[in-house]
């Protein structure tokens, strides 16, 4: 029964979309002959001001325009028989009533319109070179997707690209949180083609496939079938997705993904790096491992030394790379090279196996105080 549900559920979705994308079609055709009906019966009606009343063709258009729009100014007006007939046929019977009907079926465009774009039915035809996210997380995807996309626009590289999420989570509309950010939504899934095509995967700069579910394998399985997908359409976007098992990560890099990276719900900013500038997910996801690289604190004191002094050092005993280095007010990471720093600790990324011998260190910063304390 549940399964039925699902498929009757779909099927109904499907309908849905295809009456919008028919209804938006017909509407167009339809407003297109409307209007050119009721220019017809203004040129109509001109014809026999011409002819029956002998005005000049301005004067013919005037008066038809005026009386078709009901304004009625009374400047000109038909005096044959002939004339009034055909302004009673053409404009008071035909066309008033045309122009009503014309503006109903604009006025009820507009609003379906609106509404569609609300609630994601609506093809942004004109998407182009945007950033397109697919799915969101199964849990807390309101809170994740803000930071997620706020981190976006805080990054240059995204800050002004259309930004737009292809998921079935908000039917009803996205969270002003999310739309603040101008984010547009289609309500769709990824399994299907017509979805894709309608966020056209195409023409997206870059693509971001969340997993699902992120603590369940399965998630690789439906992030494998997205990207044999997205590789069918054709698509030249810079693609990360998100991956739980880690015997998957070729697999999906063979399927066409530029950037895998696990699932981090808490710091959505370490997905928004990767994507800025590939490559760099390798790294912080080593730091968290003992796989390749570690990182280490050394404590010890020192006093008004060169952080580029201290890199040397480090370097020069092969004790790895410093980030950071510790004092009273905390961690500063990643400081100039000329300034001059005092802490009781340091901060290194060293290679897997690694241990840095506290007394060596010691003794190298002991020569490198004195020196720094002979300089000032």
């Amino acid at each position: 029964m549940l399964i039925q549900f699902i498929n009757l559920r779909h099927l109904r979705r499907s309908r849905h979309l295809k009456y919008s994308a028919d209804h938006q079609q017909g509407t167009l055709y339809k407003l297109a002959r409307l209007f050119f009906l009721l220019i017809a019966l203004i040129l109509t009606h001109s014809v026999a001001m011409v002819y029956f009343e002998n005005l000049s063709w301005a004067d013919a258009l005037w008066l038809s325009v005026t009386t078709v729009t009901t304004v009625g100014y009374g400047d000109i007006s038909a005096t044959s028989w002939q004339g009034r007939l055909s302004t009673t046929l053409c404009l008071y019977i035909l066309a008033i009533s045309l122009l009503a009907q014309l503006a109903a079926e604009f006025f009820e465009y507009r609003l379906k319109k609106r509404d569609d774009k609300l609630r994601g039915n609506w093809i942004w035809s004109d998407m182009n070179k945007h950033l397109l996210i697919i799915n969101t997380p199964a849990e807390n995807s309101d809170a994740y997707l803000e930071r997620l996309i706020g981190q976006m626009r805080a990054t240059p590289k995204f800050a002004q690209l259309p930004l737009q999420i292809l998921t079935r989570n908000y039917p009803k509309g996205l969270p002003r949180e999310l739309s603040a950010h101008s984010v547009v939504h289609y309500n769709g899934g990824p399994e299907h083609a017509k979805s894709l095509a309608a966020v056209n995967v195409n023409q997206a700069a870059f693509i971001v496939i969340l997993a699902r579910d992120g603590s369940d394998p399965l998630s690789d399985s439906l992030t494998f079938d997205i990207l044999s997908r997205i590789q069918d359409i054709g698509s030249s976007a810079t693609i990360l997705v998100e991956c739980i098992a880690d015997e998957n990560r070729q697999r999906l890099q063979r399927a066409g993904a530029d950037v895998v990276i696990r699932p981090i719900r808490a710091y959505p900013e370490l997905l928004v790096r990767a994507l800025a500038t590939p490559g760099t997910e390798v790294v912080l996801e080593n730091l968290f491992t003992h796989d390749e690289s570690n990182l280490q604190r050394v404590d010890l004191d020192f006093s008004h030394i060169l952080w580029k002094d201290i890199i040397t050092v480090f370097m020069d005993n092969d004790f790895g790379i410093p980030l950071a280095y510790i004092d009273a007010e905390g961690v500063h990471s990643n400081p100039a090279a000329l300034h001059s720093g005092s802490g009781s600790g340091i901060i290194s990324m060293t290679r897997a196996g690694c241990t840095i011998p506290a007394n060596t260190l010691r003794a190298a910063f002991a020569r490198l105080q004195t020196a720094a304390d002979a300089t000032s």
